[in-house]
């Protein structure tokens, strides 16, 4: 445990210094080129089967991979020599409870799936220090190892990357699985009285109906996170007034850890310890990320693209930091609305629809070549929820769905394209 705890404090420092000494967009560039062409970056990539013959070429020369390809391709794109098979049934013994073992020390999980296919994801003792280290010091800009701290983690299923926070110092870490009934979960929660909550926003959402309406209180929350699925910016300022605290964006991914909010609650991309080269998006002013990391070695994420719609922000944020800053995830390039004549973004429809229906409201929408549909938790809501898309969709037919909003996995998806 000793040598953990002093591993997790060399990541916290390191990160904190990187913070502290990338001033400037060279800065930060110099880091990332110094760090793919080191050693032990060289080192990683000849081990990797699908790249191996790339070793000490320059990150551009190195093909732009999808989440499905490396699925696909699962053994050429690991440095221990596991197959696919072998990767998911440790994953699956984590969830259930075991110690999720691949090979000595290396941990599997699974991640949230919303494309619906699971990605497994792996980790090494040193990788998972680095990301609590990480985690720490860009999260918790109060915390110290002197200090002790309740933590309440939200999401599908634990795992050993998570769990490893304790190994840092005085934690109590605390997983609520997003398969407990919503009731037990907040009054768990309650019970636990975290200072610390990172939840995906729909979670966030229930507590804060819970605390207008039943008067559910976490009277010692500090800081609250949320991360997974898109949040409204009306939504955001709601759950803040019912719960106290401001909700700041976390960008994770089975890619890694890829983005965090700043102190003043503006997301910054982790380029200290990553690459992340931005597509345009045609007939937006968004981008997609292509993700390279910088220091994983069994899992190699090298040139990944992701299907993440994300917007960097104008000027420089008022933290200072160099670091670029985005606006928080809005959702999937693959639910763009598109059609002949217009292309409509997450963005847009969330915008119509809180304006419409207040950030309380539950709804879904969803776009196809033919039209749009739409569906609400309250009937009442109905008729104005048609009438705020209407202006999207242009001359194509909105209908209002029986029932309320679907649930198709463990992510709150609002807004899809059927096409």
């Amino acid at each position: 445990m000793a040598a953990e705890r002093s591993a997790i404090l060399s990541a916290w420092w390191v990160a904190k210094w990187a913070r502290l000494t990338l001033a400037t967009r060279g800065d930060i560039e110099r880091r990332q080129a110094r760090l793919w062409l080191d050693r032990a970056s060289v080192a990683v990539v000849r081990k990797t089967p699908a790249v191996a013959k790339l070793a000490g070429r320059r990150l551009a020369d190195f093909p732009v991979v999808t989440p499905a390809q490396i699925r696909a391709d699962f053994p050429r794109w690991n440095t221990l020599g596991l197959t696919a098979a072998q990767a998911e049934a440790a994953a699956l013994d984590a969830e259930a409870g075991g110690t999720g073992e691949a090979a000595p020390g290396i941990a599997a999980g699974f991640s949230t799936g919303t494309s619906g296919e699971r990605g497994v994801f792996l980790s090494s003792p040193s990788e998972r220090a680095r990301y609590i280290g990480q985690t720490l010091a860009r999260l918790l800009p109060f915390w110290s190892p002197l200090g002790s701290h309740r933590v309440a983690l939200v999401l599908r299923a634990d795992n050993r990357l998570y769990q490893a926070v304790e190994g840092a110092g005085r934690f109590d870490f605390r997983f609520f699985g997003l398969d407990m009934d919503s009731a037990a979960r907040a009054e768990a929660l309650k019970a636990f009285a975290p200072d610390v909550l990172i939840a995906p926003a729909h979670v966030l959402a229930d507590l804060a109906r819970r605390a207008e309406a039943d008067g559910l209180r976490l009277p010692g929350l500090r800081r609250l996170f949320w991360g997974a699925e898109p949040m409204g910016v009306q939504e955001r300022e709601w759950i803040a007034e019912a719960l106290g605290v401001r909700p700041n964006p976390i960008y994770q991914a089975t890619e890694g850890f890829l983005g965090a909010a700043c102190p003043e609650g503006v997301l910054h991309l982790n380029e200290d310890a990553l690459v992340v080269e931005l597509e345009a998006v045609e007939g937006t002013s968004a981008f997609r990320p292509v993700v390279t990391d910088l220091f994983r070695a069994g899992q190699p994420i090298i040139r990944v693209r992701l299907d993440d719609l994300i917007e960097p922000l104008p000027g420089k944020c008022a933290c200072g930091s160099a670091l670029r800053a985005i606006r928080p995830v809005e959702g999937r390039v693959s639910d763009l609305w598109r059609w002949a004549d217009r292309v409509v973004r997450p963005s847009e429809v969330w915008a119509a629809l809180e304006t419409a229906l207040g950030p309380r409201a539950d709804w879904q929408a969803d776009a196809s070549p033919k039209g749009v549909t739409v569906r609400v938790a309250r009937a009442a809501d109905g008729k104005a929820a048609v009438a705020a898309l209407k202006a999207l969709a242009g001359e194509r037919p909105v209908k209002l769905a029986a029932g309320p909003p679907l649930s198709d996995g463990p992510k709150r998806r609002r807004v899809r394209w059927r096409g």
